[in-house]
């Protein structure tokens, strides 16, 4: 968290509407922040649940209370309202989300993706944000029930990276650095675990090797429940969690390749979700983890976001990176093909691939260069300062809407 109440953030835009956003806004709220939540206005989430209720958010679990929430649905008051803008969409939602965001003038805006599955392959060259920033995963185990957000828990730390500098002659001094880190470690009510490459943040998210095998080798339950059972009490059997054991190996090896030292799944759940005894193996954690067994969580179809975001934007550029140094990962790429018969396209071609983000014919060496650099021969990069004052920068049209929505 941040260092001291004068670099505190005041005001955050959190676009994305769903659970992750509505507990963000909630958090935030909880801790006197101005909120404003933005939603698509084709998938405005949960805005009509807040807005009938004369813009108050219910929340209740971790993050008790009723909180006043800003809503709307036109990106360009979601701009205005704060230079600090946490997204939280589902990665099949981020490239929808880039386009919106490529229309406007963004060089005194922090973007944070939450969580961000190699985001940065996909704004790197879209976007003229002042930084863009990702984290390794959500911090919230959260649903939404009826009119209120139940936050089940929250992790204990989140891995974030900060996209290389481009412009040197704008990112000089040492103390800017210090002074935006510690404005966007205001945001999170948890540890952040500054990270210097982006390999570091995208390998590190365990969700693909925590939900897709479960949800691939419990196709038959889902389909005939449609996900009436706990995902983790019961459907991370002993031969299932041998399976992400496994994955989870795969994504270590990966990691070393690239010189990174990256901690087992395990170790991780330990870290993040032990109470009062400590998880033996994966197995003993998916058994055993309250926060995670509070509620079902089982995938209702195979159509799910455990297979479209985690197969999509995290094995399928994991599986990737390790084919550039060598490594053929056959139990991620098995997944991969059986997914891709399950949901009846080529997960391959429609991932989030190097290719599509300009960086197909790279080497092993160029990739780690693009992404931050080898990180023990990381130079400081700092980035220029942040101060708590207007916008200065005038915003760049935008399409007319026919009547600017905010409800306060």
């Amino acid at each position: 968290m941040a260092a001291n109440t004068e670099q505190a953030v005041q005001s955050v835009t959190v676009i994305g509407a769903g659970p992750c956003g509505c507990a963000f806004a909630a958090d935030l709220a909880s801790r006197g922040r101005s909120v404003l939540l933005y939603g698509h206005p084709d998938h405005r989430g949960a805005l009509p649940m807040i807005e009938s209720n004369d813009c108050w958010l219910n929340s209740d679990g971790a993050i008790t209370g009723r909180f006043r929430i800003k809503t709307t649905s036109d990106m360009y008051l979601a701009i205005q309202h704060s230079r600090f803008i946490v997204i939280t969409v589902p990665s099949y939602g981020q490239d929808t989300i880039v386009r919106m965001l490529s229309q406007f003038d963004l060089r005194q805006h922090t973007l944070i993706m939450n969580a961000g599955n190699f985001f940065y392959l996909a704004a790197r060259q879209n976007l003229n944000a002042h930084a863009i920033m990702e984290t390794d995963i959500s911090p919230y185990a959260v649903r939404i029930t009826g009119d209120t957000v139940f936050v089940k828990g929250s992790k204990k730390s989140l891995a974030i990276w900060m996209e290389p500098p481009t412009n040197q002659v704008e990112r000089l001094s040492p103390q800017s650095d210090i002074n935006l880190r510690h404005n966007v470690e205001s945001i999170f009510s948890l540890q952040l675990v500054w990270c210097q490459n982006l390999l570091q943040v995208g390998l590190n998210n365990i969700n693909p090797v925590v939900h897709c095998p479960a949800a691939l080798m419990n196709t038959g339950w889902i389909e005939s429940t449609t996900g009436d059972f706990y995902f983790y009490a019961q459907g991370m059997s002993s031969s299932v969690s041998k399976v992400s054991e496994k994955i989870d190996q795969e994504r270590l090896a990966i990691a070393r390749a690239y010189g990174l030292d990256l901690v087992d799944i395990n170790t991780y759940m330990n870290k993040n979700y032990s109470h009062d005894r400590q998880f033996r193996d994966y197995h003993d954690f998916a058994v055993g983890s309250v926060i995670h067994n509070k509620t079902k969580s089982a995938p209702t179809n195979m159509k799910h976001r455990y297979l479209l975001e985690d197969i999509l934007y995290g094995m399928v550029p994991w599986f990737e990176l390790g084919m550039k140094c060598g490594l053929t990962s056959p139990t991620i790429r098995s997944l991969i093909e059986i997914a891709s018969v399950v949901s009846g396209f080529d997960y391959f071609e429609q991932g989030r691939s190097l290719k599509s983000a300009g960086l197909g014919e790279s080497t092993k060496d160029d990739v780690l260069m693009a992404l931050g650099g080898p990180i023990d021969k990381m130079p400081s990069n700092p980035l220029p300062p942040l101060v708590d004052t207007p916008l200065q920068t005038p915003f760049p049209p935008h399409p007319v809407m026919p009547t600017p929505q905010i409800a306060a």
